[in-house]
């Protein structure tokens, strides 16, 4: 076929898997990756810019559906300790390659202080 042994069709199948899984993965782990770096920014300056817990609960859900991340309200779960609080989300991709299906799951924890309890 084409003058190509079968190890060089063997070789360049495998490469054609390697690059489709590659097509499905790489997205799935770039957006998680700028998504989890929004989220920490939002965190860490949400006393700054005088974020609630409902606002930056809001914000987000926004940037995760920009994103193709399937996040509700009820998936951020936010714990108070004072006058910090701590922000904790897992969400889940789905990886279909037709004859293989995947979950990939992600896990987010941040901390910061809450806008509330902040001194002007």
């Amino acid at each position: 076929m084409f003058g190509l042994s079968g190890r060089q069709i063997f070789i360049l199948l495998v490469l054609v898997a390697i690059l489709f899984a590659g097509s499905q993965y790489v997205p799935a782990y770039f957006a998680a990756f700028q998504f989890n770096d929004y989220i920490r920014q939002e965190v860490k300056y949400s006393v700054t810019n005088r974020k609630t817990p409902e606002m930056l609960r809001t914000n987000i859900v926004q940037k995760a559906n920009e994103f193709g991340i399937m996040v509700q309200p009820r998936d951020i779960h936010i714990t108070r300790r004072g006058p910090a609080f701590t922000l904790e989300l897992q969400y889940h991709w789905a990886i279909n390659m037709r004859l293989y299906r995947h979950e990939l799951i992600f896990h987010t924890s941040e901390s910061g202080e809450a806008f509330e309890n902040a001194s002007d």
